[in-house]
């Protein structure tokens, strides 16, 4: 799944029918498939409007947090 996510994130558009299909071989479910492309691709939106709008990086991590 994690691969394929990659896939998604980075070059949505070389996904394929064979590709969904491994998930499904690797008894990944259509809800399970369908979910991590709306999370991926909810996160690309968000991660680009931030960015078109200036927000500035939180910096959570290297802060030793994760939330505010």
């Amino acid at each position: 799944m994690l691969d394929y996510v990659e896939l998604i994130t980075k070059a949505a558009y070389r996904s394929t029918a064979e590709d969904v299909q491994k998930l499904r071989d690797a008894g990944w479910s259509e809800d399970q498939i369908s979910e991590a492309v709306y999370i991926t691709a909810m996160f690309a939106f968000f991660n680009r409007v931030a960015d078109a709008f200036g927000v500035p990086s939180q910096d959570y991590l290297a802060k030793g947090r994760l939330t505010p």
